[in-house]
């Protein structure tokens, strides 16, 4: 019988070992599933920004709630950031309180508390520094220049203020201006759009209930009352 030569062996037996009754197949890889996750921040916030555009008031609580979600999942302790992004304000954790009559053990266990609770401070700066040039990435050309051109964006540039730039970008989103000085035509603005809103054909009711919530937002935001 003829001994087959390399050339000659069987197509398709790459990666199995014949011998012994072992077989060695090599593992396919689902790179599908891998290739559908987002690589890069900008696909992450695909659809998502800061705009004073129209739609601008209605896109920014949407893009707030998806950037705590990129800091929970980027950052550690990542909640925490969350937490102040939606309550627009710096939240600390509650400090620990050490009652006047304490055992040994109980002093030490609030010493042990209070030096993690600083850990946990210093970790929230500094997320909420690293956040800075995020929401800047996420304003369009024309939002971005008008924050660089006011009065507050040095010295919030300098310290890495991510809650005062967010304080800023809301004041341009809902009302066009970081001045009072367009207020009145700004509040008269805002209120006809709000009395002209109406359901568009086809548009879903979870669509416009998020339009009207959007308009009464930047009516919020300008002190307009309702009765």
């Amino acid at each position: 019988m003829k001994k087959q030569t390399e050339d000659e062996k069987p197509q398709g037996a790459e990666g199995a070992q014949f011998g012994n009754g072992k077989h060695g197949f090599k593992k396919k890889h689902n790179n599908k599933q891998k290739s559908q996750e987002p690589n890069t921040a900008g696909d992450f916030f695909k659809g998502f920004g800061f705009s004073i555009e129209p739609h601008g008031p209605e896109m920014y609580q949407k893009t707030v709630q998806k950037v705590g979600l990129y800091a929970s999942m980027q950052f550690k302790n990542g909640s925490d950031v969350t937490i102040c992004l939606l309550e627009e304000k710096l939240v600390k954790p509650e400090i620990p309180v050490l009652e006047e009559e304490h055992t040994a053990h109980e002093k030490h266990v609030w010493e042990y508390r209070m030096n993690e609770l600083m850990k946990t401070e210093k970790l929230l700066e500094g997320n909420l520094r690293n956040l800075f040039m995020v929401l800047m990435s996420l304003c369009d050309s024309t939002t971005k220049n008008k924050i660089e051109n006011t009065s507050e964006y040095p010295g919030l540039m300098k310290r890495l203020d991510s809650l005062g730039l967010l304080s800023v970008i809301k004041k341009l989103v809902y009302t066009g201006s970081t001045s009072n000085y367009n207020v009145r035509h700004n509040k008269a603005t805002a209120l006809l759009n709000l009395m002209n809103l109406q359901q568009e054909k086809f548009q879903s009711i979870q669509d416009f209930r998020d339009q009207y919530l959007a308009l009464k937002r930047v009516c919020d935001v300008l002190e307009l009352p309702f009765w």
